[in-house]
């Protein structure tokens, strides 16, 4: 399996459509695929290894609705109960009958950042929760879907932290990281570590909404502001705790998390969740045209479901989580994604570092998720 994949990810570096990038799947529970190509970024020729870091924007929501799922499994709380009834706080403006699970899958109307945007908005978490606790809803909460590019990190680590006592970069680390044997390659939040800072990739930024038609007052630039993605690279933004934008991952890392849901929620004796709770990662809770990204877009508590949407020609196409309706995970601005398909036991991560916006239904990321289904049915 590897040969075909190794083969792919090559041709597309020697094309120039990537500069680096690890593919990881586990099938069943059992390694499946692990490959790398190309270099570690733009000025940075040294090769792309097997634990080379990657910043992979927004496929760290799935690994956050990860630690929220489990306290759901714990009977820590109830997707239907109010955020406020943990976090009594954030139930000022009105927010006070927003569920978790509405909360989970953007209905709050919280997606909007300061404005102007300066980067300790970005990095100050203390002062990030309290505009979450202080937010006035852009629409009355639970009515409509937006998607919180940023701010979903913030809610989640919010109510993570009003349930458990615990910072969310610890809970992940604790429940999710540290069992699946995974601490030196799944960081929410980076330490301050020479050998960590070593492994790092750079990515070649291109921001969201690059090219497109998008008048510079829409919600999509007030989510996802231009003046914040030049800073990505940067350390001080590399180390902050951005729940839902700025993780730290292989691809064998999201491979081997999505690889355990695949598989009833264990991998190699390690439980994460029970076999009951992946249905609910699979349950649909929106699927209602999205007030931020500008199309429908199929939502649980903090993952996108698989399926068919229109491309920009209104055809009928999937994206790289595949044409299942059960499949669930999350991608990244630019390519990065990890994601479930449990009717084939597969999961799957892949890590890149040259951001690209294609149409739907076409780009690198789609060919390799599309090139492991297919090795994976026919396995």
């Amino acid at each position: 399996m590897n040969a075909a994949v190794q083969e792919l990810i090559d041709r597309q570096v020697a094309e120039g459509r990537q500069i680096g990038v690890q593919v990881s799947a586990y099938r069943h529970g059992e390694p499946f695929v692990d490959v790398v190509a190309g270099r570690r970024g733009p000025g940075d020729d040294r090769p792309v290894e097997r634990d080379s870091l990657f910043l992979s924007f927004s496929a760290t929501k799935g690994v956050t609705a990860l630690a929220v799922h489990q306290l759901a499994d714990r009977g820590l709380l109830d997707y239907d109960t109010p955020v406020a009834h943990y976090w009594p706080a954030f139930g000022a403006h009105g927010k006070d009958r927003l569920t978790v699970a509405q909360a989970m899958s953007h209905q709050g109307g919280l997606h909007a950042l300061p404005n102007p945007l300066t980067p300790e908005h970005l990095t100050d978490w203390d002062a990030a929760i309290a505009r979450i606790e202080d937010g006035v809803p852009a629409w009355e909460p639970g009515t409509a879907t937006g998607y919180h590019a940023v701010t979903y990190g913030w809610i989640a680590g919010g109510i993570v932290a009003a349930v458990t006592g615990r910072h969310i970069r610890d809970v992940i680390r604790s429940e999710i990281a540290v069992p699946l044997g995974l601490e030196r390659e799944l960081y929410v939040g980076l330490p301050e570590d020479p050998e960590v800072e070593g492994r790092l990739t750079t990515l070649d930024i291109v921001p969201a909404g690059t090219g497109l038609p998008i008048p510079d007052d829409a919600p999509f630039y007030e989510a996802m502001p231009k003046p914040m993605w030049p800073h990505f690279n940067e350390l001080p933004f590399r180390r902050a705790v951005m729940p839902g934008a700025n993780g730290h991952f292989t691809a064998n890392a999201l491979a081997r998390m999505y690889g355990a849901l695949a598989n009833g929620g264990e991998l190699a004796g390690v439980r994460l969740v029970s076999p009951e709770r992946i249905a609910s990662m699979q349950q649909l809770r929106t699927d209602a045209v999205d007030k931020v990204l500008m199309t429908a877009i199929r939502k649980n508590c903090g993952f996108f479901l698989g399926g068919l949407g229109p491309d920009l020609d209104g055809n009928l196409v999937h994206g790289p989580m595949g044409p299942r309706e059960n499949a669930f995970g999350h991608p990244g601005a630019g390519g990065p994604i990890g994601f479930a398909d449990p009717e084939l036991g597969l999961g799957v991560g892949v890590t890149l570092n040259k951001m690209a916006y294609p149409n739907p239904g076409e780009g690198v990321t789609l060919e390799i998720c599309d090139l492991i289904r297919s090795l994976a049915a026919g396995a």
